[in-house]
């Protein structure tokens, strides 16, 4: 296979986001993302990070001879040293030692004078960890892990009296922004306008859809948890991502009934089943059940490097 490397391009976000469903559908082994995490990290943190307008340049590309995408490296925007391989079939080491060199050379940061890589390898991939081997990597035990839900036996939306479920086209960013401040704990560092962008260009995403962006609401019209899903058609399957709660309203069942809606919204498009990026209990007791992990390797070199 003749794969060569080229610059990222405004264009191949939908290119890319089309090799994501595609290697899925052949092998879901391969450690991608799926298009949620594509289109939320573009949207979201990338503008949560101030990384909007520099990301592009720290994406590679490696194409095929027809131009197809087999391969990409990108970060999360977060500007963490965090690198992730996209890859549209398994391919030959001398590519994959490509990746790794761009990944170290583009995304390592620099931490009290040493310079830090860390790269997510699917489990089980004995080409790329034998690489990470002999490039000096370690494995860590922190990893990603991906937990699916058959979406044949769906229980009833039991949501307590004084709340009501709202789609995205009845709730504004500012107030979906409050309420992931709050979820997630940074609200006291959430002084500025980004947040609230965050969500409007989620809005604009190409694979947002406002009937699956759902809101908790109580009766002083406060977002107080929600779940966003993201629908795959061509592998009938959605996946969830952000859920959260406030810690004012939890314990209520708030985040089960505004998810089980959700997949219930998903179900009536055909899809089959639900991922989530995540193993945490609250998800185990929903039914879902761990199915792909991507464990952390990292290179830690002398920040002269």
């Amino acid at each position: 296979m003749n794969v060569k490397f080229r610059n990222y391009r405004a264009d191949d976000f939908i290119k890319v986001r089309d090799m994501l469903v595609a290697s899925f559908c052949e092998t879901a082994k391969l450690g991608n993302w799926l298009i949620d995490r594509w289109n939320f990290c573009r949207a979201v943190s990338h503008t949560m990070h101030d990384t909007y307008d520099s990301w592009e340049d720290t994406v590679g590309v490696w194409v095929d001879e027809a131009g197809t995408i087999a391969g990409v490296v990108n970060s999360e925007g977060e500007e963490r040293g965090e690198a992730f391989f996209q890859i549209r079939v398994p391919l030959p080491a001398a590519v994959y030692e490509e990746m790794f060199n761009f990944a170290e050379s583009s995304l390592a940061v620099q931490e009290k004078g040493r310079r830090i890589i860390r790269l997510r390898i699917p489990a089980g991939d004995s080409v790329r960890e034998s690489i990470a081997y002999s490039r000096g990597y370690s494995q860590l035990e922190w990893n990603d892990s991906m937990s699916v839900l058959s979406l044949g036996n769906l229980g009833p939306v039991d949501l307590p009296p004084g709340y009501r479920i709202l789609s995205g086209t009845d709730v504004s960013s500012e107030a979906k922004a409050l309420a992931h401040a709050k979820a997630f704990g940074y609200f006291e560092e959430a002084g500025d306008h980004s947040v609230p962008l965050a969500f409007e260009r989620m809005k604009q995403a190409p694979d947002y859809r406002p009937e699956l962006d759902l809101s908790v609401v109580d009766l002083s019209g406060e977002v107080v948890s929600f779940c966003t899903l993201w629908y795959d058609g061509k592998n009938r399957h959605g996946i969830l991502e952000p859920v959260g709660t406030i810690p004012a309203a939890r314990k209520q069942g708030l985040a089960r009934a505004v998810i089980t809606e959700g997949l219930w919204r998903i179900a009536a498009y055909g899809a089959k089943s639900a991922y989530v990026g995540s193993t945490m209990e609250f998800y185990k007791r929903l039914g879902f059940e761990a199915v792909y992990t991507s464990y952390v390797w990292e290179r830690i070199t002398d920040g002269s490097e």
